[in-house]
């Protein structure tokens, strides 16, 4: 495993993280009706994260919005926990049929509480404000909780995740956030125009989700009910063909070439894909002709 340092926390994380989605709710949401809509058994989800640990994965990306993803991983890397780095989140959590947001300080430190004890640690080594919105990074009541946590000792570092370029810029024009969580891939390319270069200058740290399109950048791409995008991914398709790789590859290479990047996070509950991520990962970037070619993918001319 290759390690990148996450902006000026001096943190060393690999730089494919494991997402901890899929161990604790139930996914992919577009595929309800089929029988892979399911976690794993717990047994069977601490297999998979002692195998990412073997695998010399460090970085552990979850939140309370999970379900059961925090209670797991704290059964699977309590004995391991001086050799990880925990990474999860605040504002949403998921009542088993639904998500549910609250901001408020009051209840971020309850998210705190319950996390920690969840985790079975006494620190949060990345807190993050989950789905943040331009509004609620601008309102800086979340911010006040969690500034007020890392001054007892309970988080060390803090963040945001968001899919809204605005919030984004907020975080990083504040100086109050060590990271940013942002979906980049072939396909969702945004956030590499504006943002990367601003985190880059501010020296915070970007870590990547999506990296394969929520699963879409892969073998499941059949499934995309979207005729455009399903074009798009198709053709991304022939192109690994023709570089004698897959999709999956080419996705997550085409994420980890971008210089500003810390980790990918990527998540799964096959023990063989996490095998084929962690392969990939080590093949490097890409060449710089090809990755010319995927970033003027979605606007060639």
């Amino acid at each position: 495993m290759n390690y990148r340092t996450l902006g000026r926390t001096g943190l060393r994380v690999s730089e494919l993280g494991f997402g901890a989605l899929e161990i604790g709710r139930n996914w992919p949401y577009w595929r309800k009706e089929l029988p892979d809509f399911s976690r794993p058994t717990e047994s069977e989800a601490i297999r998979v994260l002692d195998m990412a640990v073997d695998l010399g994965i460090n970085f552990f990306d979850t939140a309370p919005a999970y379900f059961k993803s925090e209670e797991i991983l704290g059964k699977a890397l309590k004995r391991k926990r001086n050799s990880v780095l925990i990474a999860t989140k605040c504002g949403e959590w998921f009542d088993g049929e639904r998500s549910v947001y609250d901001y408020s300080a009051a209840e971020t430190l309850k998210f705190i509480e319950s996390s920690l004890r969840l985790l079975q640690t006494d620190h949060i080594d990345l807190l993050q404000i989950h789905s943040a919105s331009p509004d609620v990074v601008r309102s800086g009541e979340t911010l006040a909780a969690m500034k007020k946590a890392k001054t007892d000792g309970k988080v060390r570092f803090l963040g945001i995740s968001t899919d809204q370029v605005e919030a984004a810029r907020l975080a990083i024009g504040s100086g109050e956030y060590d990271s940013i969580q942002v979906s980049y891939n072939i396909l969702q390319q945004e956030f590499s125009h504006e943002i990367f270069p601003l985190a880059e200058k501010e020296k915070v740290g970007v870590i990547i989700k999506g990296g394969l399109g929520a699963g879409q950048l892969t073998s499941k791409f059949t499934d995309i009910a979207e005729n455009k995008k399903r074009e798009q991914i198709a053709s991304l398709k022939h192109l690994a063909d023709e570089n004698e790789t897959s999709i999956q590859e080419i996705a997550l290479r085409f994420a980890l070439s971008h210089p500003t990047v810390s980790t990918v996070i990527a998540g799964t509950k096959n023990p063989a894909h996490l095998k084929s991520n962690c392969e990939s990962s080590l093949r490097g970037v890409l060449d710089k002709s090809l990755m010319e070619q995927l970033s003027l993918f979605l606007h060639p001319e």
